[in-house]
């Protein structure tokens, strides 16, 4: 017990120099958040009620913070705006959206930070100041960064603010203490501490960098508040947390966020250096496939898309980026850090491995699309057959395939361009708990070439695909493969598929 009180009040001593006042073991986290909870606000969103709802519909609207997740798997994003009963735009009563948190940045400009989910979609969006006062002051939305999730508001009020400064994210260490600070369940400012978890966790749903996670208690609402150092500075804004566990949020660093606040301020968004290549992990199996050496690191090239910067500059499928301006990448996020880093317009030296030997290049940045690499989805191909199906049954790994045509395109709704461009071969069926399944092979997915024994076979057609892995003698083999979603873009992949 001595040594959990010694403890406490070491970091509570620690925090004296930021106080005009010492802080004691009674007194804990009071000062601190004395001086910056009144940096943080709740914010309120609101949306015009365009379709037909049930009494007592939980919080007024398909896009509440808690009911939204639900209603877009099962409906779509677009369910409210365009579903059943739905009313033109400008029609229809303003209703609540969902509730979040923000914190002052800028009290002279009126600046606020918050994430860009918590006003995303919102036709009006209100600040609420003080607690204990109804008034809610109008937020002018200046400026969005979906992939980082961030958003910028600003307000005009005659009311004092209080600005929260930004520490240093890059300095804070694992184990220091933390506080968060918001909204949670709409219950109101609310208070929270904890310690720095992890610093550099990896997300599906994070597309740039690595996060912060903590155990200070965030909940729904909490989104878009403040977690900061026991020195009262920010150092990440709280974004998401893990439901299937307790004690595991995350956070955006604050030092991602100061690089992009001046583009945001300027001109509303947020201009992002771009490659264009599709990449993936470069995990075990596919330094055996590729022959390479396994202490190798880096990124597997799997597309290039023609006209940009690595297809000017010779960058191929297979190739493995290593390092970007002399910073190694070991992931695809970790590729997707150094080149956004990078202005667009200005120069990036790429290093990579083509058949083990290291090559680097000279390229100029391009602007990161918004949206992503995508195929074009504006047509689907037509559901006339134009011939007969060659289907192939693939009965060791446990799939079936066919030769693309307009048929077997548009079932799976590829683009009715894509295979006009070359004959290809598509994934039509698949058998449960058999090795093409197990390795990742998914219905609909078109197969563009096949490699064994570190050399890569393009794949025309289903005979093309029965002679390689035919050939392979059931050893494993490295499929690249395109795959669509439903709005048919695509990415292009690789897998191992093996008996």
């Amino acid at each position: 017990m001595n040594t959990i009180v010694s403890t406490v009040l070491i970091i509570l001593m620690s925090t004296q120099a930021a106080f005009s006042q010492p802080l004691t073991l009674e007194r804990g986290f009071a000062d601190l958040v004395k001086k910056t909870g009144n940096g943080v606000v709740n914010i309120s969103t609101y949306a015009r009620q365009r379709m037909q709802m049930r009494p007592g519909f939980p919080g007024g609207g398909p896009n509440d913070d808690l009911f939204r997740r639900f209603y877009e798997e099962f409906f779509g994003r677009q369910f409210g705006e365009n579903g059943p009963g739905a009313m033109p735009k400008n029609q229809g009563r303003l209703v609540p959206m969902g509730l979040g948190s923000g914190f002052v940045i800028d009290a002279t400009e009126g600046l606020i930070l918050t994430n860009n989910h918590v006003i995303d979609q919102a036709e009006e969006v209100k600040i609420q100041f003080v607690e204990d006062d109804d008034e809610l002051v109008p937020a002018e939305i200046i400026g969005r960064d979906p992939e980082l999730d961030v958003a910028l508001l600003k307000v005009k009020t005659k009311m004092k603010l209080t600005p929260i400064a930004l520490g240093d994210s890059d300095t804070i260490d694992v184990g220091e203490y933390v506080l968060a600070i918001g909204n949670p369940l709409g219950y109101g400012h609310t208070v929270s501490h904890g310690i720095l978890s992890a610093k550099g966790r990896r997300n599906p749903e994070f597309r740039l960098g690595r996060y912060l996670q903590t155990d200070a208690s965030i909940n729904p609402g909490n989104s878009g508040g403040p977690l900061m150092n026991v020195k009262g500075e920010v150092i990440g804004i709280n974004n998401a947390i893990d439901a299937r566990a307790q004690g595991i949020g995350f956070a955006i660093p604050i030092n991602m966020v100061k690089k992009v606040l001046p583009q945001l301020k300027s001109k509303g968004s947020v201009s992002r250096g771009y490659l264009g290549v599709s990449v993936g992990d470069l995990q075990t199996e596919l330094l055996d496939q590729l022959k390479l050496d396994p202490k190798t690191r880096g990124v597997l090239v799997a597309d290039v898309v023609p006209g940009q910067p690595a297809d000017q500059a010779g960058i191929k499928p297979f190739d493995v980026i290593t390092s970007v301006n002399g910073v190694k990448v070991t992931n695809a996020q970790d590729l997707t850090a150094q080149v956004t880093s990078v202005p667009v317009g200005e120069k990036a030296s790429v290093t990579y491995l083509r058949q083990g030997k290291e090559k680097t290049v000279q390229m100029k940045v391009a602007e990161r699309p918004t949206e992503g690499v995508a195929s074009n989805p504006s047509k689907k191909a037509p559901q006339k057959p134009t011939r007969e199906s060659d289907e192939s049954a693939f009965d060791e790994y446990g799939f079936s395939a066919e030769t693309i045509n307009n048929e077997n395109a548009g079932r799976f709704g590829i683009p009715a361009d894509e295979f006009k461009k070359d004959s290809r071969v598509i994934v039509t069926e698949l058998e449960f708990e058999k090795p093409a399944v197990n390795s990742g092979l998914n219905r609909g997915d078109v197969v563009l070439d096949v490699t064994k024994e570190g050399n890569h076979y393009a794949v025309k057609n289903t005979g093309d695909l029965a002679k390689y892995l035919g050939e392979a003698k059931g050893k494993p083999v490295m499929l690249r493969i395109k795959r669509f979603d439903s709005r048919g873009q695509s990415a292009v992949m690789m897998i191992v598929l093996k008996k």
